[in-house]
Formats: C-alpha cells, sequence, structure tokens
C-alpha cells in the first residue's frame, strides 16, 4: 500500500497529492467507479483525508444528479471519523482542465487554479444521508476537518461525538469514547432505514 500512496513516513497514507488538481480529480473518479461498479453500499466508514473524499462523491453527485442522488445514493450512511473538509467537487474538474491546459501549452508546467473548500455557510447542508461525526477536541494537525464536515450533513440525520483524543480514529485506549463512538455509529444506522 505504501508504494502507491504518499506520506507514509509521517505516519498517514494518502490517495491524491492535494497540490495536483489531477491527482485530486483521479482519486474522486476511482472512487465514483469503484462504487458504481461494487455498490450500491449500505454504508462508508472514512478517516481524515478519505472522509473528504467520501463527502465530495456524495456532493459531486447531489450537483450533477439531485433528485437521482436523494432516491439512490451511493452510500445510505455514512460514519466520518476526524472527517476532512471536502473541496467543491466541480472546482476539482475545472481545476484538473485547466492544469492539463496549461500543460499542453508550457511544455509540462502548470500553475494551479484555485480551489474551494466547501462550507455550510455557501453550500448549505448538502449531504442529506444520515452521519455519525466523531473527532477528538485534541486534534492539533487538522482541528477543523470535524466540526466543518458535520455542519455540511443534514443537521436532523447527524449524530456527533467529540472525544478527548487527537486526529485519530477512537480505540482501546479509551474504553468510554469508544462506547459512546459505537452507539452514535449504532443510531446513525438504525437511521439509514427510516430515511427515503
Amino acid at each position: 500500500m505504501e508504494s502507491f500512496a504518499s506520506s507514509a513516513a509521517e505516519g498517514f497514507l494518502q490517495y491524491a497529492h492535494g497540490s495536483d488538481p489531477a491527482s485530486c480529480l483521479r482519486a474522486l473518479l476511482d472512487l465514483e467507479s469503484y462504487v458504481d461498479e461494487e455498490g450500491p453500499f449500505d454504508g462508508v466508514m472514512a478517516f481524515s483525508q478519505g472522509a473528504g473524499l467520501a463527502a465530495s462523491l456524495l456532493i459531486s453527485r447531489m450537483q450533477k444528479e439531485p433528485r437521482r442522488t436523494r432516491s439512490s445514493p451511493p452510500f445510505r450512511c455514512a460514519v466520518f471519523f476526524s472527517g476532512g473538509v471536502p473541496e467543491d467537487p466541480s472546482d476539482v474538474e475545472a481545476a484538473a482542465r485547466m492544469a492539463a491546459e496549461q500543460r499542453e501549452m508550457t511544455f509540462g508546467e502548470a500553475k494551479v487554479a484555485p480551489r474551494r473548500l466547501m462550507s455550510v455557510e455557501q453550500d448549505g447542508e448538502i449531504i442529506e444521508i444520515p452521519t455519525a461525526h466523531i473527532w477528538g477536541r485534541a486534534d492539533d494537525l487538522y482541528p477543523t476537518f470535524g466540526p466543518v464536515l458535520s455542519q455540511m450533513c443534514k443537521s436532523s440525520q447527524r449524530e456527533i461525538l467529540v472525544h478527548d483524543g487527537g486526529h485519530e480514529i477512537v480505540g482501546a485506549k479509551d474504553q468510554i469514547a469508544l462506547q459512546k463512538a459505537v452507539r452514535v455509529i449504532n443510531r446513525t444506522i438504525a437511521r439509514m432505514d427510516t430515511v427515503q
């Protein structure tokens, strides 16, 4: 796995190079293809940037086909651990196209087009499926990841747990937080059967 993912030396693996819009678009398209070929899925569990990618897929589908996505989402529920802030998928696509065109004209060098991080203020509660958001209040790596993504999910369909840890998936070292996380996840899963 480390052979195709970066930042292994830093303790995390990545699916894309954040500064390269083509890499980000490829990750989104790869996930979309996988979901189309292997799905449908009841749910997705994702951590950090992976959660941002899963959220980006949900948002991309909502932007392109809102009616179809509401009636048949790629996932019926989502569990986001320290969930990354999604970039606007349409900006990622446009930036990747622009970078490719610039590389052709400048023989390999391209400026990076701006890409917008999404927010509830600008985009509203765009993710409508049941979601669980679990993050640590001591997250000093990405302190806004969990809160921002949770706000972009429909308030009547979201569960939130903030534990005492950092940028991590809560585990055996904090049994109380782990039990609370299990309850939050179970409520989210139960809610997916009541949503149409």
